[in-house]
């Protein structure tokens, strides 16, 4: 069966004796760490976890989120991994959606799950991890089960993961991403020539992120080490690729520009490390050029949680192409159309990225209407302005959406909008990303408020600061009115005209 589980099944054992995972001050050997994955999966049928039930988990970076994550794909469960930067706000309107029949979470988001409106008494709640180190409750767990395969064998169709996009109660969109359409992607012919057996892999980006999930399951695959960071400071970061000889990474440009600052100050053995990963916003040509410098080749690419990998660019690629985003992925087509007509363009004309491919997302979780505005005919809507050269080279001119893309993280204006127009005295708002030049976008909000409202600008963000993660509340401005189409409408790529040329 060409699944997710019988993969792992399959190639964890030709690794046995190369190092798996390490971090927090233990290690596990391929042998070992499938052993781990076993029992727990183990654990979660006796618990009377089946096909298709979902397992969230709420961790930091440690091994234990890929232990939990893999072991609920190989007991037939659908892994439900969570940002540990939500509110209780926003992790409530996530658990609403995924109705869990299990989680774990580390001890110090206990206090955010309790104060979650959500009926967690038939769920089976497993506090795994504390500090950089496991649980003895998680650890006894494991040693009471002995791993014996007693998992539901799991068809192509059936759902692997369910990754979450935004988190505001009522609007979080979880991507579907199905067992075959997992198996198709870390097997396509895009893969082969590379042999990743025996490298090392800095996990210090958080774990939650679709391009993290996708090296756990790779690192699985083919057999390399993970090595797991809690407390990624750049200071850190410069410091575990020296002593563990890490060999690549992934970041946003955000966290490199950072390090790069950082390897001036301090004397860093990085001849270990070969390539420097980046992608989730547009990656800075300079940034490029100065790690080429300090003697460290980058590579950058560009997808979506919807639509996992589109294209990537890498250094064989010439210079020329350093700010494009990349040649388009061998098993994906990738074509320019008209945001309006959906007519599609030729070569060298902006209009908006649309992708289809065997390893895309399979719609949005009990999310049927949302699905449909973004995957029609088969083909997934980026929502990105665009076009291809010549070459096939892919170039990202703007957004057609107006998410907000904070050095890779999405911000959904309509999540942050909600939770202004509930303060009393707010007539209308509208979130927009002004331009930043180490996050690429920053989240800015504009507030029509009633003459007679007695609130400033710093209770706005006391307010949002109480239900929103820190990087999604925004600057806040007052405003007599915001520019609208004569149907009423906001218009906010005119909002953002009169702000960016202001």
């Amino acid at each position: 069966m060409n699944t997710l589980q019988a993969l792992l099944n399959d190639r964890m054992e030709r690794s046995s004796q190369i190092e798996a995972v390490t971090g927090g001050g233990v290690s596990y050997t391929f042998e070992e760490y499938a052993k781990r994955i076993d029992q727990l999966a183990h654990y979660l049928n006796q618990k009377g976890i089946r096909k298709g039930d979902r397992v969230c988990f709420i961790c930091q970076n440690h091994h234990h989120f890929s232990t939990i994550m893999l072991a609920a794909i190989k007991a037939g469960a659908v892994a439900v991994p969570l940002s540990w930067q939500l509110t209780s706000f926003e992790l409530e309107g996530i658990l609403k959606k995924a109705e869990p029949k299990a989680l774990f979470f580390d001890r110090e988001f206990r206090d955010v799950i309790a104060a979650v409106n959500v009926s967690l008494d038939n769920c089976l709640m497993v506090e795994s991890g504390v500090n950089a180190k496991t649980t003895q409750l998680f650890e006894d767990i494991l040693a009471s089960n002995d791993g014996s395969d007693l998992a539901e064998e799991v068809s192509e169709e059936d759902l692997a993961m369910i990754l979450f996009t935004s988190g505001t109660t009522g609007n979080p969109k979880g991507c579907m991403v199905g067992h075959g359409r997992i198996y198709q992607f870390l097997t396509r012919r895009g893969n082969r020539g590379f042999d990743l057996k025996g490298k090392r892999y800095l996990a210090s980006h958080p774990l939650y992120h679709m391009s993290s999930i996708n090296h756990l399951i790779a690192a699985a695959i083919e057999g390399y080490t993970l090595v797991f960071l809690h407390d990624a400071t750049p200071k850190r970061i410069l410091e575990t690729i020296e002593k563990e000889r890490i060999t690549f990474m992934m970041a946003f440009p955000s966290a490199y520009t950072y390090m790069l600052e950082e390897m001036k100050h301090g004397s860093y053995d990085l001849s270990s490390f070969e390539i420097a990963i980046s992608g989730g916003t547009k990656v800075p040509v300079r940034l490029i050029k100065d790690y080429k410098e300090a003697g460290i080749q980058m590579m950058h690419g560009y997808g979506s949680t919807e639509a996992w990998v589109v294209s990537a660019w890498h250094p064989a690629m010439g210079e020329d192409k350093m700010g494009s985003a990349g040649k388009v992925d061998p098993d994906v087509e990738v074509k320019i159309v008209h945001p309006e007509t959906e007519e599609t363009l030729p070569a060298g004309e902006i209009g908006e990225v649309v992708m289809r491919s065997p390893f895309y997302f399979l719609g949005y979780y009990h999310q049927p209407d949302a699905t449909a505005k973004v995957l029609k005919d088969g083909w997934f809507h980026m929502g990105d302005a665009g076009y291809l050269d010549e070459e096939g080279f892919l170039f990202i001119t703007g957004r057609y959406k107006d998410v907000i893309l904070y050095g890779g993280d999405n911000i959904y204006p309509d999540q942050v909008e909600e939770v202004i127009e509930q303060i009393p005295g707010v007539i209308e708002s509208a979130v927009i990303g002004v331009p930043d030049e180490l996050y690429g976008e920053v989240p800015s909000a504009y507030i029509v408020k009633d003459e007679s409202a007695d609130f400033c600008e710093e209770d706005v963000v006391n307010y949002c600061q109480e239900r929103l993660a820190d990087y999604k509340v925004p600057s806040i401005h007052f405003i007599s009115d915001l520019p609208k189409n004569k149907l009423g409408k906001i218009m906010k790529k005119d909002l953002r005209e009169l702000v960016v040329n202001a």
